[in-house]
């Protein structure tokens, strides 16, 4: 198996542990607004669609942020320049020196195109968490323009450790595969 199969199958399966919760809730609180609608309550529990809106937004950010890394990682063509293995001097072999040693393993540096797609992908994943916590968190912030700051700074970081996460996941992958 290549790494990129590897890759897929991880992406694969991370996305059905994330979406499996997020999708069962909201078919729950689907059901329960219609539910309610159709009993007659009339007014349905302004709290219930705010969960059902804010379980589509994170739907929305997390089939995005699967879109953008199975694109990076698709088309990502990881190249390595090949570095030159200095060979040994002949000696004479002893009888206790029959045992070839293994050669070392060689990691070779990363091309400035592999680094630049890197950092590309890196900030492509923060620009869309930072977008996406954003726009589903509006709603909970009050109008207090002390707050905004704040509440940009939390969502930044967000998009931080996300972006610091698929940086080191692809350099690892471009690195060592």
């Amino acid at each position: 198996m290549n790494s990129k199969t590897i890759l897929g199958i991880l992406l694969l399966l991370s996305m059905i542990f994330v979406f499996y919760p997020r999708v069962t809730s909201l078919i729950d609180t689907q059901k329960s607004i219609d539910e309610a609608s159709r009993y007659g309550y009339g007014v349905v529990v302004l709290a219930v669609i705010k969960a059902r809106d804010n379980l589509i937004l994170e739907l929305v950010g997390f089939v995005f942020l699967y879109i953008v890394l199975a694109f990076g990682f698709n088309f990502i063509r990881f190249e390595q320049q090949e570095t030159p293995i200095e060979s040994q001097e002949s000696k004479p072999i002893e009888p206790k020196q029959a045992i070839k040693p293994k050669t070392p393993k060689v990691v070779k540096p990363l091309t400035k195109k592999t680094q630049n797609i890197i950092a590309v992908l890196s900030a492509s994943v923060f620009m869309l968490v930072f977008v996406w916590q954003v726009f589903s968190n509006i709603p909970n912030t009050t109008t207090d323009f002390d707050a905004l700051p704040m509440f940009l700074v939390e969502q930044a970081m967000k998009g931080i450790i996300a972006c610091l996460i698929v940086g080191i996941i692809a350099y690892i992958v471009a690195k060592y595969r």
